[in-house]
């Protein structure tokens, strides 16, 4: 997917200093990484982020926690996913 953003010059700034090299891109890639990975890792710190930010609701529309096979890692003993349309 792609996703245009249209960021003010002060948030820009702000985000840039999160980044060696000061690569907004950079920086927006490495926090949707993070919270995805709030999402699908019950354990994870990230998940305590998301639910600060966002609220637990988006936990109901995960299946239990169980194996997940595909592009994530495989070490990954217990994750979720988004539940499949009509459960």
């Amino acid at each position: 997917m792609k996703i245009t953003l249209n960021i003010p010059p002060i948030r820009v700034a702000l985000l840039a200093t999160l980044d060696e090299s000061g690569s907004v891109k950079a920086v927006v890639e490495k926090l949707i990484d993070h919270a995805q990975q709030g999402v699908y890792r019950p354990g994870a710190w990230e998940r305590e982020w998301l639910i600060q930010a966002f609220g637990d609701d988006f936990i109901s529309k995960l299946e239990p926690g169980s194996p997940w096979t595909g592009s994530l890692d495989s070490s990954i003993r217990h994750f979720q996913r988004p539940k499949k349309e009509g459960k």
